[in-house]
């Protein structure tokens, strides 16, 4: 219960600071101008920022999927090397003789 207060009376404070913050931006002249100024630049950055990052996380992704898909294909054929091991068919003969048992009359 004291917890809840407390978060509470900080959910107050940030309200209030950041009505007392955005009153200021409005009233005080030439604030906003300031801010509208500054604001630029690092509003590109971050947006080059972001763009940069989400190129490089496109080129990690990709190598992932390459990585599983290689790991996906030997995990395959060791499967079918111990199938083939143990003279039991293949998935793709076993399909094979499934259509040719159902079609041969």
């Amino acid at each position: 219960m004291v917890g809840e207060n407390r978060g509470y009376a900080m959910n107050r404070s940030f309200l209030f600071g950041a009505t007392v913050a955005a009153g200021a931006v409005l009233l005080v002249p030439g604030v906003a101008q300031a801010l509208s100024r500054a604001g630029r630049p690092v509003m590109r950055a971050a947006v080059r920022t972001g763009a940069v990052a989400y190129k490089e996380f496109q080129k990690a992704g990709a190598e992932v999927y390459e990585h599983m898909e290689d790991i996906a294909a030997e995990f395959e054929a060791e499967i079918r090397r111990a199938r083939s091991e143990a003279g039991e068919p293949d998935d793709a003969e076993a399909a094979a003789d499934d259509t040719a048992e159902g079609t041969g009359a």
